[in-house]
Formats: structure tokens, C-alpha cells, sequence
């Protein structure tokens, strides 16, 4: 199903400070918003999406997902919020829970594109279910991540539960976002981009 129509932010909360559409892709840069976020919860879930940096300025790219839902589309809280990030396209990962977020592990199968200010195509499948998350672009698997504590819903410090997608505008770069789809409830352990 597709969750952005590259016209408008329907199913989404976007602070116009931030976010605009241009050329039918979702853009954020400037502003007081780091994300643009759905007004719908995921929990396990096929997300595929295009993105590039345009301009770089130093920053990059992330997805966010099994975190607490933001009160203010304004200002969404982001860090200590629980929060797991994937940053396409090359499959880095940074976890925002409390009490101070850090870099993550994930099991690395190839090398990302490099060249984030180029579009490519990525697709996460995620399993809230087991914590885990397979990542590829350019329809090539890049890693797979578990994580530390699978069945958390309460801790803080620990927990991933059922949230929003979030994507993230980070520093002073434009973050640019399209083509997004998604597929609740995946039955196939599989990524449908990679052959």
C-alpha cells in the first residue's frame, strides 16, 4: 500500500517549518521538525522507499520506527523517545532510548551504495515480533539486526513497541523521501527487492 502520494501529507504529520513536497518527493530541511511521521503504527511491517540527500551538508538519511509516538509534529521528541533508526542507503543504525542514545550493531552482508545524494530504492522488513529488521538497497542485502531485548514493551531502556514511521530530517542537509509503501503484517521472512 502506498502511505505517501507525492501531493500532499495525507496519513502523515509534517511541520510546514520543515517539510514540503517537491517534485513528488517529500522534503525536509530547515525548521524545528526532524521528522515527518504516520499517523498510523507499525509494528511488523514491509516499508520501501526511494531517498537521497540533496544537499548533503554533512548529514544523512533515517528511517525510524518502534518509538514512542510525538505529541508535537512541530518539535517531535526524537531522542530518549525509543526510537531505532535505519539510515538508507547504506544500512547504518542508531537506537534513541533512554538514558543516552548510541550507535548499533547489525550484522553486515554487503556494502551500501555509498553516494547519498543520489536516489536509491531501500526496503526494511521488520519484525516486531522477534526485533528483528533485514535491510537492502538497490535491491541488494546490506545487513540484519536483532535486537538485544525482543519482547520489551515497557522499559525505557529497552523497549521497542508498535509507533510511526518516522523519517528523518538530520542537521543542515535536505532530506528527500518518495515513492514510500508498505505492507503490514508481512507472512514472508523475504525482501521482495532483492532477487
Amino acid at each position: 500500500m502506498r502511505i505517501f502520494n507525492g501531493v500532499d501529507f495525507d496519513g502523515w504529520e509534517a511541520s510546514p517549518s520543515t517539510w514540503s513536497i517537491v517534485d513528488g518527493a517529500m522534503r525536509g530541511i530547515g525548521g524545528t521538525s526532524r521528522a515527518a511521521y504516520t499517523k498510523k503504527d507499525y509494528g511488523n511491517v514491509r516499508l520501501i522507499l526511494t531517498s537521497r540527500m540533496n544537499p548533503i551538508n554533512g548529514d544523512h538519511l533515517g528511517v525510524l520506527f518502534w518509538g514512542d509516538r510525538p505529541a508535537d509534529p512541530n518539535k517531535p521528541k526524537i531522542d530518549l523517545a525509543g526510537w531505532l533508526q535505519w539510515m538508507p542507503p547504506n544500512g547504518g543504525m542508531w537506537s534513541y532510548h533512554a538514558p543516552r542514545h548510541h550507535g548499533v550493531s547489525s550484522m553486515r552482508i554487503n556494502g551500501g551504495p555509498g553516494k547519498i545524494d543520489q536516489w536509491h530504492t531501500s526496503e526494511i522488513l521488520l519484525n516486531l515480533d522477534k526485533g528483528t529488521l533485514r535491510g537492502a538497497t538497490d535491491g541488494v542485502e546490506i545487513n540484519r539486526y536483532t535486537h538485544q531485548w525482543p519482547t520489551e514493551r515497557m522499559d525505557p531502556t529497552k523497549k521497542i513497541i508498535k509507533g510511526p514511521i518516522g523519517l528523518m530530517r538530520h542537521g543542515r542537509g535536505g532530506s528527500e523521501y518518495k515513492d514510500i509503501w508498505v505492507e503490514e503484517d508481512p507472512v514472508e521472512d523475504k525482501l521482495f527487492t532483492v532477487k
